[in-house]
């Protein structure tokens, strides 16, 4: 008997190194700590991926991706908190259209524009001695410009306070809206605009939820944070795609974030870096990012 079984496992040894090669095993066989515990193919891949340019980009970076048909997350360093630049003003739009909602403003009234800041946008150059703009159109300057003129005065008008009491009540506990725009003395003081890629997340998950406005008001927002805009969430990415989306720079900070809008699919992909010698660095880490984060739904929906 204890021959025939030796006999057995012999048999069963031999016909498996026939099938068995180790060229068939991943090279990374280590999970990553940063994502999901669950396993697939696909995803392995892509967290392999993402961590190798983690790895290579060397400065602090945060990361959140939600598949928005799925539920799947991605985080890395999400609670981390980064200054925002420009990417703080997709809170001062919501707070905007939080109050026309409320009957406390109607957006398309025009005010006068007496206000100069430098940096991006086109205001700053227009004839103002008799310049007049609706909340509307200062928002849409805001958003697809980042005009910081139109910032500053939407801000004045809607107070700073106030935005910061919106930005609380919607559960972003990262998020601080603490200067205007180009107030580099406010800076220095270390009041900085302020959140993390989970407070975005969340934010942008909300948009597209539709749970901070009726359907009219939450159609105007995704509307307008639609309108194109140069942006590197797309620069690697082929295809015609809608996003939503508002992105940050200075010296030393470079984030983005949007609502992908792919017919098949829908996700959220925010990034956030800080600490750099150089902006285009923290560009270049996004585009790369984005783009694998692209091309794995692509895989994952079989497009």
């Amino acid at each position: 008997m204890e021959k025939i079984a030796l006999i057995f496992w012999v048999i069963l040894l031999f016909n498996f190194s026939f099938g068995f090669s180790f060229e068939n095993l991943p090279l990374k066989i280590e999970k990553s700590p940063y994502f999901s515990n669950n396993f697939d193919t696909l995803r392995y891949k892509l967290e392999n991926e993402i961590n190798e340019l983690i790895r290579e980009f060397k400065y602090p970076a945060g990361i959140a991706f939600k598949d928005l048909n799925s539920g799947e997350t991605f985080l890395y360093n999400e609670k981390e908190i980064f200054p925002t630049a420009s990417a703080i003003k997709i809170e001062i739009l919501v707070h905007l259209m939080k109050e026309y909602e409320k009957g406390n403003l109607n957006i398309y009234e025009n005010i006068p524009v007496k206000l100069k800041v430098g940096g991006s946008g086109l205001l700053q150059f227009f004839d103002q001695s008799n310049l007049n703009l609706s909340y509307y159109n200062l928002a849409l300057l805001m958003i697809q410009q980042s005009d910081n003129t139109a910032t500053n005065i939407l801000i004045e008008k809607l107070g700073m306070e106030n935005i910061n009491h919106t930005i609380k009540s919607l559960g972003l506990e990262q998020t601080k809206l603490q200067r205007i725009m180009m107030d580099f003395e406010a800076r220095k003081a270390g009041k900085e605009n302020l959140s993390s890629p989970k407070d975005k997340l969340r934010l942008l998950e909300l948009i597209y939820s539709k749970a901070i406005f009726p359907d009219s008001i939450n159609n105007e927002v995704i509307k307008i944070l639609s309108i194109p805009k140069i942006t590197p969430l797309l620069s690697e990415v082929q295809d015609e795609i809608t996003i939503a989306s508002k992105g940050g720079e200075l010296d030393d900070v470079r984030c983005d974030m949007g609502i992908f809008f792919c017919g098949k699919f829908d996700y959220i992909l925010v990034v956030m870096t800080k600490d750099l010698p150089t902006s285009n660095l923290g560009e270049e880490f996004i585009k790369k990012i984005s783009k694998t984060f692209y091309d794995y739904m692509k895989m994952k929906y079989d497009e």
